[in-house]
């Protein structure tokens, strides 16, 4: 398909729609004058042939073959003094090649002149070759802004990422320095606390100690002076006792011979003691309740009893002290004596808190 045909079938070529460019129109008047000055030049006005040409060829007699003949340099035209022109100049189009060496039986070979180039065909070449330069520069640039871009954004994301790390990094280290200082300020805290604990607690048991030590020395000093205080009481007590039982022997001796025997013996026996022991003779005697044999003999069967009194002349307490050898007769007296209730109280007051001795005889 030819320039024409291309065109034709594409339509119309219609302007960019765009302000009148001096610049370009400038280098489309210049592509012409020069397209125009090649056209003239390169006409050739003579109309007669010329005649045949005759060529001498000489081979070197070493060489069987020819040499390829050398083409002839093109006759340097006469250039026109071009016009100025911005950078983008067009070129003008290539001379013609030469023709062919001439072959010696060939005819002369007449130069038929160049087709004419049209110069809308030149200046739509043109226009094209242009828009898509303009169209290549305009992906390379947009092409070049998408891998700024893209390394831009590249750079910025491992900027922040790097920048997120070190944030990473120092929060850590920042956590990381606060976990330790406050271990250590717990450990410090943890440290008072045990020794103000200790030192307590150490107090505490001092005060306990010096407590228990006191509480002792005063149980010590409570139980010596309660220990001095029985021991004087019971030796007031015990010479109390003591002056009691004097003064009961002194005034109740009788009582250690209390007579069983017959009635008229009771009865004279007991208008003749007086005191404390005819008292307890008279108190205990009727109470006894045992036949008396007839005495045979200077045997006197004897029984003597320690009897422990309440306060209030009761009989609390009864021990045999040494039997006469007759159980109903200990029995007897046992019996009399409990039922001797109360005692008689002593003209001294109280009762001894040993008890009394009965001694009972069966004769006087």
């Amino acid at each position: 398909m030819t320039k024409h045909q291309d065109i034709a079938t594409r339509g119309p070529i219609l302007p960019p729609r765009q302000t009148l460019n001096w610049r370009a129109l400038g280098m489309a008047l210049a592509a012409h004058g020069l397209l125009v000055l090649a056209l003239v030049l390169n006409l050739d006005w003579r109309t007669e042939a010329q005649g045949p040409m005759q060529i001498e060829l000489w081979a070197d007699g070493n060489s069987p073959v020819s040499p390829p003949p050398q083409a002839s340099k093109p006759v340097p035209q006469p250039e026109a003094k071009p016009e100025p022109q911005p950078e983008a100049e067009v070129p003008p189009p290539p001379p013609p090649p030469p023709p062919p060496p001439p072959q010696p039986p060939a005819p002369a070979v007449t130069e038929t002149p160049k087709a004419e180039i049209d110069p809308e065909i030149a200046l739509e070449d043109e226009r094209k070759k242009k828009l898509e330069k303009e169209r290549l520069a305009k992906e390379a640039e947009e092409k070049r802004k998408k891998e700024e871009a893209r390394k831009e954004e590249l750079r910025i994301k491992r900027e922040k990422e790097l920048a997120e790390k070190k944030e990473r990094e120092r929060l850590e280290k920042e956590r990381l320095e606060a976990e330790r200082l406050e271990k250590e300020k717990k450990a410090k805290e943890e440290a008072i606390k045990k020794a103000a604990a200790e030192k307590k607690e150490k107090e505490e048991k001092a005060k306990k100690e010096e407590a228990a030590k006191k509480a002792a020395e005063d149980k010590k000093a409570k139980e010596a002076k309660a220990a001095a205080d029985a021991k004087a009481a019971a030796d007031k007590k015990a010479a109390a006792d003591k002056a009691l039982k004097d003064a009961f022997r002194n005034d109740a001796m009788g009582v250690a011979g209390i007579p069983g025997g017959t009635a008229d013996r009771n009865q004279s026996g007991g208008g003749r003691d007086s005191g404390y022991a005819g008292k307890v003779r008279q108190c205990i005697q009727p109470q006894v309740s045992y036949p008396t044999p007839a005495r045979s003999g200077s045997a006197n069967p004897t029984v003597s009893y320690i009897v422990r009194l309440k306060s209030d002349g009761t009989v609390s307490g009864l021990n045999l002290k040494k039997s006469s050898g007759i159980a109903q007769f200990d029995e007897a007296v046992a019996k009399g004596i409990r039922r001797c209730d109360p005692f008689p109280k002593p003209s001294t007051g109280g009762y001894p808190a040993d008890g009394i001795e009965v001694i009972y005889q069966m004769y006087d």
